[in-house]
């Protein structure tokens, strides 16, 4: 009887750790998974704002940035696949089908972008779990809140990203844009 008793106690220990690792295991495969979708996200917005361009040789400077969202052309499309154009881009503080907040952007081939959603070619979130996303825009040492190439007459020197994902501290990252006033259809100087 004091056998049996001591077997349950031992096993009721070694369930309780065992249950105990598991769930920081669990904890910690999401952590990475959260970290390794803010990376990759992280990328793929900077590789295409790095590669934004103002448009053909025969529009105006284009880039529209607001706090929550922006549109701009790139070059470099969001499926591998897809190589060689223009590119509409639009990167945007969502939610995706639960409520929960998520960064997102979308994608036209070509310069025509309009808001009908069913002309919207490629449609991906990049992040999930976003508490908070705002964009800022400058220029040398001017950071704005918005954006308007046509007005500037120029795309923006820098993009400033302000992320807060759900259970971690905000991120902030400084993406340059270098190809700032390049018009496709004009070599440069």
């Amino acid at each position: 009887m004091v056998a049996l008793g001591l077997t349950a106690l031992l096993s009721l220990v070694a369930f309780t750790a065992l249950n105990l690792s598991l769930k920081g295991v669990r904890r910690g495969q999401a952590a990475a998974e959260q970290f390794q979708e803010l990376r990759v996200g992280q990328t793929i917005l900077e590789r295409s704002l790095r590669s934004a361009v103002s448009g053909f040789s025969n529009t105006r400077n284009y880039f529209l940035g607001e706090p929550h969202q922006m549109r701009f052309f790139t070059l470099l499309p969001l499926e591998a696949h897809n190589l060689g154009g223009v590119y509409h881009w639009r990167a945007l503080l969502g939610q995706d089908e639960g409520g929960r907040g998520v960064l997102a952007v979308e994608q036209v081939k070509g310069l025509e972008f309009r808001d009908d959603q069913e002309a919207v070619e490629i449609r991906q979130i990049i992040m999930r779990g976003v508490t908070a996303l705002t964009f800022t825009y400058g220029q040398g040492g001017e950071e704005k809140q918005t954006w308007d190439g046509s007005k500037e007459n120029r795309l923006p020197d820098w993009v400033r990203v302000k992320l807060t994902l759900a259970g971690q501290g905000a991120q902030e990252w400084l993406v340059p844009i270098y190809a700032r006033d390049v018009k496709i259809g004009q070599r440069s100087p």
